[in-house]
């Protein structure tokens, strides 16, 4: 039967649902939730299958463990909501650690991989920054990405654009690709190993400019799940510091 911990009642230190280890012979089921389109860290193939670099490492973790995962795709504006409301148990999606994320509505592992943001516009458009972001014209971003957040700091700068929000980084990409946006924030997680596998892509677009410091991507976790959280540092740990880890991101195109 699956591990479940019942709720405790009035404590200091809320239980959940994977705040304490299982007991001898319970099976650990753990609910995957992830982008449905963010290669290469997740994505589901033609045949609906999971893969990517994160469901590898989910992987890798549940078998040092013996666990069971369930993978299953999320709307990414939705996905925190999902996690506290127990509908997944961990984001492992290229989540990036923020000061708002890392509050009380979840709390993350160890970091493993870092990052930048970049604004991304067409190879011909010989604008400079400036030019782009007080053109009016559209700049095309991830509902609830980190690069969502990007566009809404600018605009509050003052920069006179327009947000164009949907669905996926691809979906975003292809909108500065075919003319409804005039630039493009995304990260070099994303865009690099993209453009590895699409050559024919990259000589149609460039990075204009990186925004802000690098940032590093954690699996997310409830703040009660505390053995949860412990054995996925654990795992984690170990997993980066083997000859494994450089062999998983040679296989997805994020160098090592």
């Amino acid at each position: 039967m699956p591990y479940i911990v019942p709720l405790a009642g009035v404590s200091t230190a809320p239980k959940g649902k994977f705040s304490e280890p299982p007991k001898p012979g319970e099976e650990v089921v753990i609910i995957h939730g992830f982008d449905a389109n963010y290669p290469p860290f997740t994505f589901v193939d033609e045949t609906g299958k999971a893969k990517g670099f994160d469901v590898d490492v989910v992987d890798w973790i549940a078998k040092k463990y013996g666990w069971k995962v369930i993978h299953k795709p999320w709307d990414w504006s939705t996905i925190v909501t999902a996690l506290e409301k127990g509908e997944i148990d961990i984001i492992a999606s290229g989540m990036t650690i923020t000061p708002e994320r890392a509050s009380r509505k979840i709390w993350f592992s160890i970091p493993y991989y870092s990052y930048i943001h970049e604004i991304v516009v067409r190879a011909d458009d010989d604008r400079s920054l400036d030019e782009i972001l007080n053109s009016g014209e559209y700049v095309a971003v991830q509902i609830g990405s980190t690069a969502d957040k990007w566009a809404d700091r600018l605009l509050a700068k003052g920069y006179n654009f327009k947000k164009l929000g949907l669905g996926s980084y691809v979906e975003a990409l292809e909108a500065l690709l075919d003319g409804r946006a005039a630039a493009y924030i995304t990260d070099s997680a994303f865009l690099e190993p993209y453009l590895l596998k699409n050559p024919d892509v990259k000589a149609k677009i460039k990075v204009l400019a990186t925004l802000g410091a690098p940032e590093t991507y954690g699996i997310a976790t409830r703040p009660e799940d505390a053995w949860l959280r412990e054995k996925i540092n654990e795992a984690l740990f170990e997993l980066m510091n083997s000859p494994e880890w450089n062999e998983l991101l040679q296989k997805w195109g994020l160098g090592g």
